[in-house]
């Protein structure tokens, strides 16, 4: 059970769609954004789900189905090619019956947003301001102020590591970990021994003629002949029954055999197939296993596997180019690590903190003096040169009529820092890299052409709409969660920075035995 929403279990294999949907998967999965604000988001979703489930507006099945048959990736000569589908979630390490629930998923939460949305209202005010804002003319003078600090070595005290520590537990957090001993039987070792009939080569051609197609030199889609592809389809149907027999070697000596082997059957199985017995660190469930070209089912049967039962001690599971047999080793339980366990990244996050404080505190002190200097009657340039700030000339321009980077430097953080200000006024530090922040004064704003207005009026609408919404889902989500009560088996704190209880003992990340 991975939590509970309204008291109701919330099985694993829900978290996992969930957690798939959020991070993606593949090459472009997001391993960056860290455990504790996925696990927020997971929970959030899972509610609103659950509301939706409630409320009867739910993905169907259909809808699913629909959905699957219009995306490209899956698309052959004649439409929906069944035999792609499958061979592009293989080459993503996934199954069929977890993307359709993945796509269930998606597509009712995309219900849940569009519902929300409605309940959103534009202003006319708020309209006009964003029209002026896209169309006015500017004339605006720009400071840069470096960031020196960026590289800088901060003395920091080991109480402010401490505190930094204390501040930030929960981003310290580790998910539930397992680590496993396996065996892994290259599929390589059976091709010589499989063989494959002309009749079934053929037969395997006829059934996916759509797959072996091509586009000729006068653009003209045409089927490849049988003779030029018997070589291709023989390799896959070999490797495919090479599978099959390693997976059936497994069976019949390994697993049939486990009464006889005894407690130490792995070991004596590794010895028996010439292979080695090989031992992974902890990992997570969402984790990416560089060991395995089967990483998602690798992960997924290591979390099910149970040492005090006969029967769910060891896990097959058949990759790409190999078949592995599990053994659980060491079962680590979601927790945050003590202070001196993480102390080196602690110093490292810490250090990046006060580089950014430090330079954050500058611009704004910066700021404060130019604006003081404008108020006594000195010119921005007057102003930022002697601060040693470098000034630009005069820029003029509108934020619609920007059609690229290049129409002066910086020109997208100069404009939409600059779009909300009236003449004579400063903007508070625009970020253009993090190298670098700019410091923006209008010197006037005229109002722009009223075509180009009317022009943007329904685009820039609809714009509005769209950010209002999404903030006004992720408020919804956040209540909603709360109302429902969803939380995962170790609850999550209100807040990032709080400390959270440590549920469990330091662990050895070793792969050692």
């Amino acid at each position: 059970m991975a939590g509970t929403v309204e008291g109701k279990p919330i099985q694993l294999e829900t978290r996992e769609t969930v957690v798939t949907a959020i991070r993606g998967f593949g090459r472009n999965r997001d391993n960056e954004t860290s455990a504790s604000k996925v696990e927020r988001r997971v929970w959030e979703q899972i509610a609103a789900v659950h509301t939706a489930k409630k409320n009867g507006f739910v993905s169907t099945p259909e809808e699913i189905q629909d959905a699957l048959k219009e995306m490209p990736a899956f698309q052959g000569a004649n439409g929906f090619d069944m035999a792609q589908y499958r061979q592009a979630l293989f080459s993503q390490d996934m199954m069929p019956v977890a993307f359709e629930r993945l796509v269930g998923h998606q597509l009712t939460m995309s219900k849940v947003s569009a519902l929300v949305e409605t309940a959103s209202w534009i202003s006319p005010m708020e309209l006009e301001d964003e029209i002026a804002a896209m169309t006015d003319k500017f004339t605006v003078q720009v400071a840069t102020v470096s960031n020196r600090f960026s590289k800088a070595e901060m003395r920091l005290s080991d109480e402010v590591y401490k505190k930094y520590y204390d501040e930030n537990k929960a981003s310290f957090g580790l998910p539930d970990r397992v680590s496993v001993r396996y065996v892994a039987l290259p599929i390589s070792n059976y091709l010589a021994s499989v063989t494959v009939s002309e009749e079934d080569l053929q037969n395997h051609y006829d059934a996916n003629l759509d797959k072996y197609r091509r586009t000729t030199t006068n653009d003209v889609s045409e089927t490849i002949p049988y003779a030029d592809v018997r070589g291709k389809i023989l390799a896959e149907l070999k490797l495919d029954e090479a599978r099959y027999c390693a997976e059936t070697n497994v069976v019949v000596n390994f697993m049939d055999r486990l009464p006889l082997l005894g407690t130490n059957a792995l070991t004596i199985f590794a010895a028996e197939q010439k292979q080695p017995l090989k031992f992974t660190p902890l990992f997570a469930m969402t984790e990416t296993l560089y060991w395995t070209d089967a990483s998602t089912d690798f992960a997924t049967t290591a979390f099910e596997l149970d040492v005090e039962s006969l029967d769910t001690r060891f896990g097959v599971v058949k990759g790409k180019n190999e078949v592995y047999v599990l053994e659980l080793r060491k079962r680590s339980p979601a927790h945050v690590p003590p202070f001196e366990t993480v102390l080196s990244d602690v110093k490292v996050r810490a250090q990046e903190k006060a580089r950014t404080d430090e330079y954050e505190k500058t611009t704004k002190e910066l700021r404060t003096a130019l604006r003081k200097s404008l108020d006594s009657g000195k010119t921005f340039k007057a102003a930022a040169q002697e601060k040693n700030l470098l000034v630009s000339t005069n820029l003029t321009y509108a934020v619609n009529e920007l059609q690229n980077q290049s129409l002066f430097e910086n020109a997208y953080a100069v404009a939409f820092g600059a779009r909300d200000l009236k003449k004579g006024e400063l903007s508070e530090p625009v970020p253009a890299s993090p190298e670098l922040s700019l410091l923006i004064y209008v010197h006037d704003r005229k109002p722009g052409d009223m075509l180009a207005a009317e022009m943007m009026r329904s685009q820039i609408r609809t714009s509005i709409a769209r950010r209002r919404g999404n903030g006004l889902l992720s408020d919804w989500m956040k209540w909603n969660q709360t109302q429902l009560q969803a939380k995962p088996t170790f609850p999550l704190e209100d807040d990032e920075k709080r400390p959270v209880q440590i549920q469990g003992r330091q662990d050895d990340d070793s792969a050692s035995e």
